[in-house]
């Protein structure tokens, strides 16, 4: 008798073992519920946005949201290897990812400007005419090579310095997009230095007279005061090739005009953008409860954090894409 309560006991301690573990793994990707963590991963463009958003939401709700940045190809590798439950994006999916199983939904609107030196020799110049795409297109390219040649000036010390990105970037594709439907790695190419993340490169522009790259907006103006981020200012487009910056396109101040350029189409799209929050799958569980949130709710702190919301008929297609797990 005494062996056989030994048995069960042994047993009980056995179920118990097992059943620690498991549910140990609840907050594993794949697996979300309630009071677990829920990992995120990838663009910087929208890191800044993603941290508000989790901040939020686990001040009403039993969940732990963890947020990294990485740049968009990381986001889509960690999604797709079920490192994370949230992969963050910021350019197109492309077809070979969506091949793999990658579903994804639209979340916010941001953008991406050129971005010079507060000290440039010519800003002030650049500030009343404006550069052209394809002004911006021989800059980049290195078809064009000093400031003084872009406005027709004749300039000493005055050769460009081009700054691009290293890591994979959505911002780094949709520019070059923008330019003329180049690569990444054709901007990578003709780059004086690349930089791993936003922030380096808005300080290495920072760090040269000289200099030019590109940003995410939030990284362009300062998240607290909505003016220029300290030591970098925005390049103004002359969207109409005439040679100096009209009334229309004149929306560079603040980052609150600027916003608003972009929620009215103004400012052109790329370099403007939808950003994507995607997974291995339908969205399940917790963690598409938080993304059903961040399109209804979360839609409230975006322009405040430096973002454009989704248009109500955009939002409401987006609820169907994830209510249905699928797009259509």
């Amino acid at each position: 008798m005494e062996y056989e309560r030994w048995k069960i006991g042994r047993f009980a301690i056995v179920v118990m073992i097992m059943l620690t573990v498991f549910s140990g793994c609840a907050g594993t990707p794949g697996n979300e519920e309630r009071g677990t963590t829920i990992r995120i991963s990838g663009a910087w463009a929208l890191y800044p946005m993603m941290l508000v958003w989790a901040d939020e939401y686990e001040k009403t709700y039993d969940i732990t949201i963890e947020v990294s940045g990485g740049g968009a190809g990381k986001g889509v590798s960690d999604t797709l290897n079920n490192q994370v439950n949230i992969g963050m994006l910021s350019r197109p999916p492309r077809k070979e990812e969506i091949d793999q199983g990658m579903f994804y939904i639209a979340v916010v609107k941001d953008s991406v400007v050129a971005t010079v030196n507060k000290n440039n020799p010519v800003l002030e110049i650049i500030y009343t005419q404006g550069l052209s795409q394809e002004d911006l297109r021989k800059i980049f390219l290195g078809e064009i090579t000093h400031w003084g040649d872009v406005v027709g000036e004749d300039l000493e010390n005055d050769e460009i310095v081009v700054y691009g990105r290293s890591d994979a970037s959505g911002a780094a594709k949709v520019w070059a997009a923008f330019l003329g439907d180049y690569t990444q790695a054709e901007l990578q190419d003709r780059a004086n230095a690349n930089f791993n993340g936003d922030q380096p490169l808005a300080n290495g522009i920072k760090s040269n007279a000289n200099a030019i790259g590109f940003n995410n907006l939030n990284y362009a103006y300062d998240i607290e005061t909505g003016g220029f981020a300290e030591g970098i200012v925005p390049v103004p487009l002359d969207l109409n090739g005439n040679n100096l910056l009209d009334a229309d396109e004149d929306f560079y101040t603040t980052r609150e005009v600027f916003l608003e350029a972009v929620s009215i189409g103004k400012y052109p799209s790329p370099p403007a953008r939808s950003v994507y929050v995607v997974s291995k799958g339908p969205f399940q569980g917790a963690v598409k409860e938080f993304i059903y949130w961040i399109l209804t709710d979360g839609q409230a702190l975006v322009r405040e954090n430096g973002y454009v919301e989704l248009l109500e008929e955009e939002l409401s297609q987006e609820i169907s894409f994830l209510e249905e797990g699928r797009r259509v």
